[in-house]
Formats: C-alpha cells, structure tokens, sequence
C-alpha cells in the first residue's frame, strides 16, 4: 500500500492537518490562572474569561500574561476568543504572542477595532516591528472575535472569524519554536479573553491548576511605535 501524501493549497493558503497533533485548550472556566504568569498588567479570571482590568497607561508598552506550558511549539494552530467591554470604543488593542523565546522576543498579532486593522509583527529585545498589516472594513467590535494564527515554519497565516486576512513569512527568523502570550496596548477598558486552543505536535492538556505561578519582573523594554503596514 502506497502512502501518499498532499499538500493541499487553496488561493495561496496551506491547510494544516492536526490528525497526529495534541489539543490544549483553556476556557478559564475553572476560575484559576495557575499555568499562566503574568509579566505585566493587571489580569485576573472571572465568569469564564481571562481579563485584563485596569487600564493601560502607556500605549507603547504593552501588558501581556505567557503560558508557561511544559511545551513549546513550532508549527501549529492557535485559536484565541476575546471580547471588548460594552464601553469600548476600539482602542483597546489585544494581543496575542506566540514563538515567544523569552518574555522579550518571538512574535506577536495586534488587533486595532477602531481603525479596522490588523498587523503581524517581530519582537526583538521589547522592541515591536510589523512585517505585515491588513485593513478591513468588515471588522467589528462589538462582538466575540476569534482569531486563528496557522504557524508553518516561516509562514503565518491568520483568520479572522474564519475569514483568511493575512498572510506573512519571515525568511530570516531566529524564532522557530517557543510559548504563547496574550496581551494588549491602548486598553483604557477591559478585555476579555474567552478561550485559547493550541493544536501542535507533542502538546498536551497539562493541569494548570498543578502549576503554581511565580510573580515575574515586568517588562523593562519600551516598544516601538507599531508601524501600519498596508500591504
């Protein structure tokens, strides 16, 4: 018996196969965030979220909470379900990290509601660039949003509520493995996240509630100004 194997593209998108992958999944309603050590901001679990309270007094740094998992990942799915406060107006900008080496390096998604855009971009030492950015008038806020990141070596591509939005690839990245974040800038309201899936080889549903969490110093690096890329 002859084993094939296909690679499926679709307008330019790769279709990644999660047969032989783990699930993690956390939807926070445990009400504990044992598993997750937040490096900055305020962040506590209520009602079936994972919330960033308070608001962020300096845009260009952002607040931001890792997974430390007993696993990294190098290719796989993410899938991130967040909400905005009903007083939001779009400025409130959640993030999600992911190849994270450390607390100051990997790679980051930013979503900007109010102005309709959405960016991928490196970190590199705190410093944030974008390498690619997509705007959409079909973005909304006052919904539940859920981003899925398909990470393929050195190609990333991103859904918005099951809408393909981007596509970017990073030839020269140093960041081929590691954890996941989440996070934000410009929060002057809450933001709620909902539920996180990781979907990767060799993950597992480990027991947050079995890893205590250690306070970490906050970040010392200040960002960048996010450049709005329009390609």
């Amino acid at each position: 018996m002859k084993t094939i194997i296909l690679s499926l593209f679709i307008y330019g998108l790769w279709i990644y196969s999660p047969a032989s992958a783990g699930t993690f999944v956390d939807d926070f309603e445990d009400g504990v965030a044992n598993g997750w050590r937040p490096v900055s901001g305020n962040w506590q679990i209520a009602d079936g979220k994972y919330t960033l309270t308070k608001p962020v007094v300096d845009a260009d740094k952002p607040v931001i909470s890792v997974l430390d998992s007993p696993w990294k990942v190098a290719n796989g799915i993410i899938t991130v379900t967040f909400s905005f406060d009903k007083i939001a107006k779009g400025m409130e900008r959640p993030i999600i990290f992911f190849r994270l080496k450390d607390d100051q390096n990997g790679y980051a998604f930013e979503f900007h509601g109010k102005d309709k855009f959405m960016t991928v971009g490196k970190i590199v030492g705190g410093k944030f660039t974008a390498m690619r950015g997509d705007k959409t008038d079909g973005i909304v806020i006052n919904k539940p949003v859920t981003i899925r990141i398909e990470l393929q070596d050195n190609i990333f591509l991103v859904f918005y509520n099951g809408v393909p939005r981007l596509r970017v690839g990073d030839v020269k990245s140093k960041f081929k493995t590691g954890r996941f974040g989440l996070g934000a800038r410009n929060a002057n309201t809450p933001i709620h996240f909902e539920e996180l899936k990781i979907e990767a080889a060799d993950v597992t549903q480990f027991a947050p509630d079995l890893r205590p969490v250690q306070p970490q110093n906050r970040l010392a690096a200040s960002w960048a100004q996010l450049k709005q890329s329009r390609n």
